[in-house]
């Protein structure tokens, strides 16, 4: 239970450390001035071409703590994204490796929904006993998350997948399917 604590304080803290970086790009904002003459924060238009997005994230798949870092391509409302995550376990760690696309529900605005669906290699490296070898599946996810844009070129994200793998029974002699549930929040990085 002490180490969920500490997993969930390191996430906080390094949150809010990104939190107050945010803060240096604020005068970075796009704004528009409406009749009446009050200025209001447009937010970001994935309209406007071609957007390449960094995303370190850090989360919760089941009872073990993940991190991850996702490279994306913003084509106004599709994003293909290549992610890598570590999974921390009690026995093993699971390396999931996705190719995914997304589908941007908005192109305009600060807040920008999406629903995900991707497929990819799931690499599981035993932690603690001897003999035993690293087992490879292929898996696949869908999921929906959203981001929320402070400025044209930061943001923060958050997202829920779920993951579906099979895994070969040895003892049964039968592939058994697997899901797993993935929450992450994150912080994202716009280039042009």
């Amino acid at each position: 239970m002490f180490r969920f604590f500490d997993k969930l304080l390191k996430a906080t803290s390094f949150s809010a450390l990104l939190l107050l970086s945010a803060v240096g790009y604020s005068q970075d904002l796009d704004t528009t001035q409406d009749p009446s003459g009050t200025r209001r924060i447009a937010g970001i238009d994935l309209s406007r071409g071609v957007l390449f997005e960094v995303s370190p994230h850090t989360g919760m798949m089941g009872s073990s703590g993940l991190f991850g870092i996702r490279l994306s391509m913003n084509y106004s409302t599709l994003n293909l994204e290549i992610a890598g995550e570590q999974v921390i376990g009690k026995t093993a760690n699971l390396y999931p490796i996705s190719v995914n696309l997304n589908l941007n529900l908005a192109t305009r605005g600060r807040i920008i929904p999406y629903g995900s669906v991707g497929a990819g290699l799931w690499l599981t490296v035993p932690t603690n006993t001897i003999g035993d070898k690293t087992v490879t599946t292929l898996g696949m996810n869908f999921g929906i998350g959203a981001r929320y844009y402070v400025t044209r070129v930061f943001g923060f994200r958050i997202e829920g997948k779920q993951y579906i793998t099979t895994v070969t029974n040895d003892r049964e002699l039968k592939d058994e399917l697997l899901f797993f549930q993935e929450f992450s929040v994150g912080v994202t990085f716009i280039f042009r």
